[in-house]
């Protein structure tokens, strides 16, 4: 009797089992709580570097800032940098000046990118750890994908002060801090290599378990900027 009751108690078991979404554990929430923090820090660091590659473009095109403003209203950033490109090459600038600008521009464009499928597209899979911005949805052909995460978004962040620098303190004619500590900060910036790495995911990215048990891992944010800089 008893050995005939058990299959049926499994059967129960089984119609009563759920599983908990990764969102609803305290791993999955903590990830989520980071990667919109760190979203946040980023999409507003983006905005302060647009506003100084429009500065960086008004300053090549040696043009007033209320010249300017009329001249190049509506100018995406993508346009600005080809702009700033061309006339600092038409301008005569130096070769050290222009080698940077190609520099510190490309990784702004992958930056860009990254931040226009970010924004248009969201993210999947951050509570699961192995975020997805993906357009999969609307392409016609092969998707484009790439991986996120907080740790992703802090990098981009750092990144982005460093252009911030390269603009201010190599081409805008800013004056050089003069406390020895931001002197320092602002020399390690500009020699440092760049942090984010635009990477694609896997194939089998979505398809992947994903394990219960995750080292956590705290983010370091950037430094903030020297005094003098603000």
């Amino acid at each position: 009797m008893v050995d005939s009751a058990l299959p049926k108690r499994r059967r129960l078991r089984r119609r009563l089992s759920y599983t908990i979404s990764a969102a609803g554990t305290i791993e999955g929430a903590r990830r989520e709580a980071e990667y919109y923090e760190a979203l946040g820090r980023f999409v507003q660091m983006f905005a302060e570097v647009e506003k100084v590659l429009a500065q960086t473009l008004w300053f090549y095109a040696k043009s007033r800032p209320e010249v300017a403003k009329i001249i190049f209203a509506g100018t995406q950033s993508e346009m600005a940098a080809t702009y700033i490109k061309a006339l600092a090459k038409a301008t005569n600038a130096s070769d050290a000046a222009k080698a940077d600008l190609e520099n510190v521009l490309h990784q702004f464009g992958i930056i860009r990118s990254a931040r226009n499928d970010i924004l248009h597209y969201g993210a999947t899979l951050i509570a699961e750890g192995r975020g997805v911005v993906s357009n999969a949805w609307k392409a016609k052909a092969q998707p484009n994908e790439f991986l996120i995460s907080a740790e992703a978004l802090v990098h981009m962040e750092s990144d982005l002060r460093k252009i911030i620098a390269h603009f201010g303190y190599r081409h805008l004619g800013r004056p050089w801090p003069v406390a020895a500590w931001n002197v320092q900060w602002l020399e390690t910036t500009l020699r440092a290599p760049w942090q984010y790495k635009h990477r694609a995911p896997p194939r089998s990215q979505t398809n992947t378990a994903v394990s219960p048990r995750v080292r956590r891992r705290g983010l370091r944010r950037p430094p903030p900027p020297p005094a003098s800089q603000a």
